[in-house]
């Protein structure tokens, strides 16, 4: 009688153990410092991330005719009827649908200048995300500035 309470007991604790272990779960792994590194290097000014990389993207493919600040006044953008908008003062730039929809399709998708290239083909679908986070954050700079 004795050994089989001994035993319940013993599998009674083997129990408890394992379900507090269970609960607490693996360690939480630590951030990797050279990745964060690299990402903390590749931002730019006030931009996140995701911002930045947007950023890089935009003066590849769309500064020409945008400009490198957005503001339609790329060294194309005199050869172009309509001219390319000012994204820093468009108010559809929050809309990410929209954004998106340009960037793949171009701008005749929504109605606009077909002089606007779609990107859909030639962009991954994180460098489109990426690119919609950067169009965003202009409308974002021009409200924080005094």
């Amino acid at each position: 009688m004795r050994a089989r309470a001994s035993r319940a007991a013993a599998i009674m604790a083997l129990a408890l153990t394992t379900s507090v272990a269970c609960r607490t779960g693996p360690p939480s792994q630590p951030g990797d410092p050279m990745l964060d590194a690299i990402r903390a290097e590749e931002r730019q000014g006030d931009l996140s991330y995701v911002e930045s990389q947007g950023k890089h993207l935009f003066l590849h493919y769309c500064a020409t005719c945008h400009g490198d600040e957005a503001r339609g006044d790329g060294q194309n953008a005199s050869n172009l009827s309509p001219p390319p908008p000012d994204m820093t003062a468009s108010k559809s730039i929050l809309d990410a649908t929209l954004l998106e929809k340009v960037i793949t399709q171009g701008s005749a998708a929504v109605g606009r200048s077909p002089l606007s290239p779609p990107w859909g083909r030639s962009l991954s679908r994180q460098e489109i995300d990426y690119l919609v986070a950067y169009c965003q954050s202009l409308s974002r700079k021009k409200t924080q500035k005094p």
